[in-house]
């Protein structure tokens, strides 16, 4: 089958996204919730009942998404989530020897747009949904993010006041930042799985996990001590508070210009994928099952 078809592509994403959510390892995502409830919803729900007032509806999904502590948590738990795919069973081989390889290719692409999509909008839902009776959804800072440390100085420094900075609400509306955070870090996520899918036709999987593993946890630690070199790894492009200074309006990395980063790569990885899965020979691939 030489002509390329959506409907065959979007049955492999059909068959690949099933096969992610009834993974076992999807247990790990409720231990996810559970950290970034603790982590980041509920300190900021203890400090809107301390000041008696509500807070934004999408606080709390931008504080998970700009916390410096869970920068690298996300994307380590995305990762482990998807680390066996694109996944090969029995059955898998008995598709793929009927349909066009770049349908495959374009398949997994749709399967990564669907998992990105699902994982996110889970941190999105379980970080809100649980406030939502203490919250109000007008396009701007809450009193608990602007002036807490003002009305307590005591605690000015305390872990709950850092998860939003003032590099986010003198710079950026709520609602802005949580588009963007959303859009960054989803396009991040199809990133990540885009480089497995590298990796598994060049058939070297494992080394791959591990390269991966490194870009995230070395793109997290330059991310935190805000060096330069952070531009370099996707991490610091999904922050939208590196983005920015604390008053000058003139922002460190223009939005845009993150987004084009994403672009470029993704669309590379495409080029790069379409290429050589042309030489893949899925029945030498070393798989567990």
């Amino acid at each position: 089958m030489n002509k390329l078809s959506l409907r065959r592509a979007w049955r492999i994403a059909y068959i690949e996204y099933y096969k992610w959510i009834v993974n076992p390892r999807m247990c790990v995502a409720f231990s996810m919730i559970i950290f970034v409830w603790n982590f980041a919803v509920s300190p900021l729900m203890l400090l809107s009942r301390e000041m008696e007032s509500p807070l934004n509806f999408f606080e709390p999904f931008i504080a998970v998404l700009n916390s410096k502590t869970l920068c690298l948590i996300t994307p380590s738990v995305y990762l482990f989530l998807i680390s066996d795919y694109p996944r090969l069973d029995q059955n898998s081989f008995f598709v793929i020897c009927r349909i066009n390889k770049f349908d495959w290719i374009l398949g997994q692409y749709l399967f990564s747009i669907f998992s990105a999509l699902t994982f996110l909008s889970s941190i999105l839902l379980c970080s809100c949904i649980p406030n939502i009776t203490n919250t109000f959804m007008a396009n701007g800072w809450s009193l608990v993010v602007t002036r807490y440390g003002i009305y307590f100085p005591q605690d000015s420094n305390s872990f709950a006041t850092t998860l939003i900075t003032k590099e986010l609400y003198n710079q950026i509306s709520p609602n802005n930042a949580a588009f963007i955070s959303f859009v960054m870090t989803f396009l991040y996520m199809i990133l990540i799985t885009n480089l497995l899918l590298l990796f598994f036709v060049l058939n070297v999987k494992k080394i791959g996990i591990s390269i991966i593993a490194l870009v995230i946890a070395f793109g997290s630690a330059f991310g935190i001590i805000k060096s330069s070199i952070m531009w370099f790894f996707p991490m610091a492009h999904t922050m939208v508070s590196l983005h920015y200074t604390e008053y000058f309006n003139e922002p460190i990395m223009k939005i845009h210009y993150s987004v084009l980063y994403f672009l470029g790569i993704i669309f590379f990885l495409l080029i790069l994928n379409l290429i050589f899965v042309k030489h893949t020979k899925f029945l030498s691939i070393n798989e567990n099952e």
